[in-house]
């Protein structure tokens, strides 16, 4: 089972309609349409949205190397506001040891803003999927 199809079984993400695009090697993308259910009080993206979109890719790129990886850290920073649209998350590993390794994830909107970044950190288990 490549990595794709162990993340075809989150739900919440698939309930979202965060789409994993690529994984492999460290690196992730993926991408989520925002219609309406994704929208705040304000009528712009939920934070609580944007931090999904970036905590399925984070985990598409820690566990493309194969052992189960959970995540024990992630911050982020909401630099833009988005409205309806697609927003697409890139995350590439930053460093790495035998069992924790981070990664920096960016969010943007269509036109190539950026909207939110944020930093994560996994535990890798010896566990294979």
């Amino acid at each position: 089972m490549d990595v794709k199809e162990f993340l075809m079984k989150d739900r919440f993400a698939e309930m979202l309609g965060i789409q994993l695009l690529e994984a492999g090697n460290g690196k992730a993308k993926a991408k989520m349409e925002l219609h309406d259910e994704h929208m705040n009080a304000v009528d712009i993206a939920q934070g609580g949205a944007i931090f999904s979109l970036a905590d399925l890719t984070l985990a598409a790129a820690a566990n493309s190397q194969g052992k189960v990886a959970v995540a024990v850290n992630v911050n982020i920073s909401f630099v833009k506001a988005a409205g309806k649209g697609t927003l697409f998350a890139e995350a590439f590993e930053t460093s790495q040891s035998i069992k924790l390794a981070t990664y920096t994830i960016n969010i943007t909107n269509s036109e190539g803003d950026l909207v939110a970044c944020a930093q994560g950190m996994v535990y890798r288990k010896e566990k294979t999927f």
